[in-house]
């Protein structure tokens, strides 16, 4: 701070404009927090309607209370609320609003309509930038309507971060969706441009959790009361089915969505050894605990809750989920207990060490000599080649030079290696990683055909990746997939593949389509590109261990390999290694 410059107070409009931003980021937390005003106004049934992705028009309506003239004019200021009168209400809460907030910030950055009848009267108020510039009666059955225009058309420089109208629009489908799984009780209805995208009726969790993850077709219900007052319930999915990401996994404390990392941790260790590293299970989980063992107060958007005894939560909801795992058929688990510290753990932390200090060298060395190699091999000397030590032999990375002769005998180890001799030592090729490097070559150079299928693949998805497939169907198209969607009398929907690229198996196109819808699902995370993503899912085209391959595959599969000088698979494991036979004569003493 500059000494010349004084402590000055802010005036009224700018400290509301702040205060607006912590609550109001985007039409989605718009939507959140009506919702939650309607459901807390015991609203049976809730439309909301949106246009321009939100930030134009967002109209949520609901036949609950309402409220009365006088509670009408004091809604829209600020730390008004029904829900509480002390400090110490905010710890025992059993309602969503309760900052006095919300409702006040959303009037502060848009042009807000608010028509409400409590039953008795209707009146309809109008507000620019929380003013209000008209109050008449009007007639309305009982209930709320709130129209907001032009969120943030007052703050220029919050509105231009907004993101396009089909992200906000997701975004919105996905608070929407959270929703609908809260209060299966509660009929919903959700319309982007005049379009419905959900019409439900009352229903229950499990028909909700389908209709949200069609995808999801074995899952059970869970439901366990602890004498440590957490009651826990909700879905989980058979570890057959997962994701490459958490965005299948959603956390409800008190009915109330929460963003918690140890909580989806606490799922997984459930989970233990029954899902595969870097698959993540689907789940919908809620968490009853006693108001006053929770702080729901230490996030402005109320996404965060502080547990008074959180080891108690997260030890009952893996322990929860372990125990209804073992209900499935399909998977036995199997786990081993290691002491903390134990030798077989240092081993184990060991060898992770040493397995990525060699994919980083092997990356590392990759860039800096590949391109020269491929022009001239002579370039590199055995004084520029590296060694790597995990003991005392050392293993080098496979030269190629163009007198080489591709080998005439393998031998396949465990139908996953392929052992062969070389005039100056023994190659062992990984033929799953080697397959999925040429695979990523030719996708990310475009060689390859597409197929026309001769039956369709019919793939069930969730409103918001239906919305993510019909963004992307032109880029999709480019690398052979052509499908059309399809659209269902109760809201629901279905992608229908007709088309995928030649380098895919017909088996493994549908879960790599989903992935890449997965990766560009999450706005703040955005993938470098399709070609990047689609390349990166290589692994599931490609030959898989313990899968049978022909001599002549191989053939083809090393001379591939040595046509583009390639060193690693597209996850930086290495794809050959040589034992020289100058390191196996010094092994044996024979120097």
């Amino acid at each position: 701070m500059h000494t010349s410059e004084r402590i000055r107070r802010l005036n009224s409009d700018i400290i509301s404009k702040i205060a607006a931003g912590e609550v109001v980021v985007n039409p989605s937390s718009v939507v959140k927090e009506l919702v939650e005003n309607s459901l807390d106004a015991t609203a049976t049934s809730i439309e909301v309607q949106i246009r321009n992705g939100g930030k134009s028009y967002i109209k949520v309506s609901d036949n609950g209370i309402g409220m009365s003239k006088e509670d009408l004019i004091l809604a829209i200021e600020r730390y008004t609320t029904s829900k509480i009168s002390s400090i110490e209400d905010i710890y025992s809460l059993y309602s969503y609003g309760f900052r006095g907030e919300a409702l006040a910030s959303i009037v502060e950055v848009s042009r807000t309509v608010i028509t409400t009848s409590d039953g008795l009267s209707a009146h309809r108020l109008e507000a620019v930038a929380g003013k209000i510039v008209k109050l008449t009666e009007t007639h309305r059955e009982r209930g709320t309507t709130v129209e907001v225009y032009d969120l943030f058309f007052n703050i220029p420089a919050r509105r231009k971060f907004l993101s396009s109208e089909k992200i906000e629009a997701r975004m919105v489908t996905e608070v929407f969706e959270k929703f609908m799984l809260i209060r299966p009780d509660v009929k919903f209805l959700l319309k982007i441009n005049d379009e419905v995208v959900y019409s439900t009726n009352q229903s229950n969790l499990s028909e909700r959790f389908l209709l949200i993850f069609p995808e999801v077709r074995e899952f059970r219900s869970i439901q366990q009361d602890f004498t440590q007052d957490v009651l826990i319930s909700g879905i989980i999915s058979s570890p057959q089915f997962t994701r490459k990401n958490r965005t299948g996994q959603l956390f409800f404390v008190n009915k109330r969505f929460v963003m918690d990392n140890l909580l989806h941790l606490s799922l997984e260790r459930g989970y233990g050894e029954s899902i595969a590293q870097g698959e993540h299970p689907y789940a919908v989980v809620f968490l009853d605990v006693p108001p006053d063992k929770i702080d729901v107060n230490i996030h402005p958007q109320k996404l965060q809750v502080k547990f008074s005894d959180p080891q108690i939560v997260y030890n009952e909801l893996a322990r929860t989920v372990r125990e209804n795992i073992r209900k499935f058929s399909s998977y036995t688990m199997f786990i081993e207990k290691l002491d903390k510290g134990s030798f077989s753990e240092s081993i184990r932390s060991t060898e992770s060490e040493n397995v990525a200090n060699v994919r980083k060298t092997y990356n590392s060395f990759e860039t800096e000599y590949s391109a020269d190699f491929k022009n001239n091999p002579n370039k590199i000397s055995s004084e520029n080649s590296f060694k790597i030590s995990e003991t005392k032999s050392l293993i080098q990375p496979v030269f190629f030079q163009e007198s080489d002769t591709l080998p005439r005998e393998f031998i396949t180890l465990k139908n996953r290696y392929i052992l062969f001799e070389e005039n100056d030592g023994i190659t062992i090729l990984d033929f799953h990683a080697a397959h999925e490097r040429i695979i990523y070559e030719k996708l990310k150079e475009r060689n390859f055909d597409a197929v026309q299928l001769l039956l369709s693949i019919n793939l069930r998805l969730s409103k918001s990746l239906l919305q993510l497939a019909q963004e992307l169907s032109k880029e999709l198209e480019e690398f052979g997939f052509l499908f059309g969607i399809k659209t269902f009398e109760d809201g629901s929907g279905e992608v229908e593949i007709r088309q995928i690229p030649s380098i895919l198996k017909v088996t493994d196109a549908a879960e790599v389509f989903l992935e890449v819808l997965e990766e560009y699902r999450i706005p703040f995370e955005k993938p470098k590109g399709l070609t990047y993503v689609l390349a990166s899912k290589a692994c599931k085209a490609a030959v898989k261990t313990g899968d049978k391959i022909s001599q002549n595959e191989i053939k083809q599969l090393i001379q591939e390999i040595r046509n583009k000088n390639l060193l690693t698979c597209p996850h930086g494991r290495p794809i050959m290694m040589k034992i020289p036979f100058s390191q196996l004569d010094s092994y044996f003493e024979r120097i």
